[in-house]
């Protein structure tokens, strides 16, 4: 089958380049990184043109959304935008958190309200828009991040297109409820990485290839830092304090504040840029600070931010560089701050945030304590996802009150054990004749014309690990690939099969 896909020029892009080799490439190449060194990519933006065209009176007139800030963006026909709306976001004065604090102005950018709970929707429009003016019909991607599955679901469900997305085991079990019932309902097409993936082929689609790492993505985020400017009458923060996954977000946000230097909206000279990680997944802050990177935690399951969980962050060096180019710094901290920072932000301002979105409120406690910020700067901490994704770690704030947690525990094992439905209960029979994992499970109910997606039966042994009608009694890695866990009944299962099943 042959595919014709329209060739876009770009007016205010004059090619691409390497961050490392400063190889350059036309504004058509697909690589994502650079072929020569495997170097990011990113946009050669004209910025000299791009001033003849622009001032504050422009973007006024446009309604809130990233794309009020086109001429800063890839050039897209507006016809083949695909948007939900995304950015526009609040900038909120938080006055009883800063007392809280110790500080005179604390600023939340509250990414929590973007149509997918999320802020990387500001990078998948720009990259499901480019997909569109080329006439793809197909996305995929290889998702680390439930965020950035949930995302790419909804925005080619928005645009027509068929979604498919491959995820590592061990990402898939670790992957909050929340976004993966946002992926189910978005249509989005999960394959395990050891399954085939013949599905792609058989469509008869040639596919867009998305990733944090895309450059058209990546220019999507940095659009925080415009609306964060404008939003303070064209002036910048003293301070903006960005979780680190990958480190394109931070690195993004600093690009931003350098193109709005240049093009005269801003004159600040002191934007510090900060950086928070995980302990147990550190290494921009390692390498940052000149150590050697130990990770504590090789199980991203044992995390409670799993959105922070990165192994080999692509952006890392370029966030490095907008932390060192902004005298910045960069923290990290543990899971125990991350969970007191989201009770903390919920019950002071009423923003619900997961735990990786959270981790910015930790890190500036931190540095606080440490005396490394001053407390009459303006701040600004960026909140990148919503807490209803991860619906389990918010559980565990009921534990100190005993009479909800009761009624909240009475619920889950009504809706879970009186009505599981005929696939859960033949999933328990299953795992009841024998130690099985979630793919052998797959391959035991397609054998009895239970035509489920993989995902579907992750769902479905998270809910019955829950209420406690199975367990993971190991887990192991077989020749390399990633770790499989193990699951067997508990005695509340067997007794629930039992009284349920074997009557």
């Amino acid at each position: 089958m042959s595919f014709k896909f329209a060739r876009t020029i770009m007016a205010n892009v004059k090619g691409l380049g390497c961050t490392v080799c400063a190889e350059k490439y036309p504004v058509d190449a697909e690589y994502q990184p650079c072929p020569k060194c495997a170097g990011q990519l990113l946009l050669d933006l004209d910025l000299q043109e791009i001033s003849k065209k622009i001032n504050e009176q422009v973007f006024a007139k446009r309604g809130w959304s990233i794309w009020r800030y086109r001429e800063l963006l890839p050039d897209v026909d507006e016809e083949r935008i695909v948007s939900l709306g995304e950015g526009g976001t609040a900038l909120l004065e938080c006055k009883r958190l800063a007392r809280e604090l110790g500080l005179q102005k604390l600023l939340i950018k509250d990414e929590t309200t973007n149509p997918t709970g999320s802020f990387l929707d500001r990078g998948m429009t720009v990259d499901i828009s480019r997909a569109n003016e080329l006439g793809f019909q197909s996305v995929n991607c290889h998702a680390d991040s439930g965020n950035f599955a949930a995302s790419a679901s909804a925005y080619a469900a928005r645009a027509g297109f068929k979604c498919i997305i491959y995820s590592p085991r061990e990402r898939i079990e670790a992957v909050n409820v929340g976004k993966l019932y946002q992926i189910i309902a978005y249509g989005g097409s999960l394959i395990i990485e050891d399954t085939s993936t013949d599905t792609v082929h058989a469509a008869g689609l040639r596919s867009h290839a998305l990733s944090p790492s895309n450059p058209y993505f990546a220019e999507g985020e940095k659009t925080i830092v415009y609306e964060i400017c404008e939003q303070l009458g064209w002036h910048a923060p003293d301070r903006i304090i960005v979780p680190m996954g990958r480190g394109e977000h931070l690195s993004m946000i600093w690009r931003g504040i350098t193109e709005l230097r240049q093009l005269g909206f801003i004159n600040e000279q002191k934007i510090s840029m900060m950086g928070v990680q995980l302990e147990s997944y550190g290494e921009i802050v390692d390498n940052l600070h000149g150590r050697k990177s130990v990770r504590t935690s090789r199980d991203i399951r044992k995390t409670v931010a799993v959105e922070l969980a990165t192994k080999r962050p692509s952006h890392g060096y370029l966030a490095i560089d907008a932390i060192r180019g902004s005298r910045g710094e960069g923290v990290k901290v543990k899971d125990v701050e991350v969970l007191d920072a989201m009770t903390l932000l919920a019950r002071t301002e009423g923003i619900f945030a997961e735990p990786a979105a959270a981790s910015t409120i930790a890190g500036l406690r931190r540095m606080i304590d440490q005396g490394s910020v001053s407390k009459d700067e303006t701040i600004v901490c960026v909140i990148t996802g919503a807490g209803l994704k991860d619906p389990y770690t918010a559980r565990r704030f009921t534990t100190k009150l005993k009479q909800v947690d009761r009624i909240l525990s009475q619920i889950e094992s009504r809706n879970y054990t009186t009505r599981l439905g005929g696939t859960k209960l033949i999933m328990l029979r299953v795992i009841a004749n024998k130690e099985t994992y979630g793919y052998e499970i797959w391959r035991s109910l397609q054998k009895r014309g239970l035509k489920l997606d993989i995902s579907s039966i992750y769902q479905h042994l998270s809910e019955l690990e829950k209420v406690g009608l199975v367990t993971r009694s190991r887990t192991e890695s077989v020749l390399g690939k990633p770790k499989r866990s193990y699951y067997t009944t508990t005695a509340k299962g067997r007794s629930f099969i039992t009284k349920h099943l074997d009557n």
